[in-house]
């Protein structure tokens, strides 16, 4: 089965939002420690707007989430 032209400018995508993601959880995390609670609530809106970001794309291609 080949992938579709949509398909393999999708995956590389999905996997660059999966690893900004996982870098922020990283970042939040460590922020966390320090007390800058202003930039923690804005990062973790930018984490939330990139996992639905992931989300859609992932139900729009494959029909389900495969970060689930």
């Amino acid at each position: 089965m080949t992938s579709s032209p949509d398909e393999k400018i999708t995956k590389p995508y999905l996997r660059k939002l999966l690893r900004e993601h996982r870098a922020l959880n990283r970042l939040i995390d460590t922020t966390k420690a320090v007390g800058a609670s202003e930039d923690v609530k804005a990062m973790k809106r930018l984490r939330l707007r990139l996992k639905d970001k992931i989300a859609a794309l992932q139900r729009h291609y494959y029909g389900r989430s495969l970060a689930s």
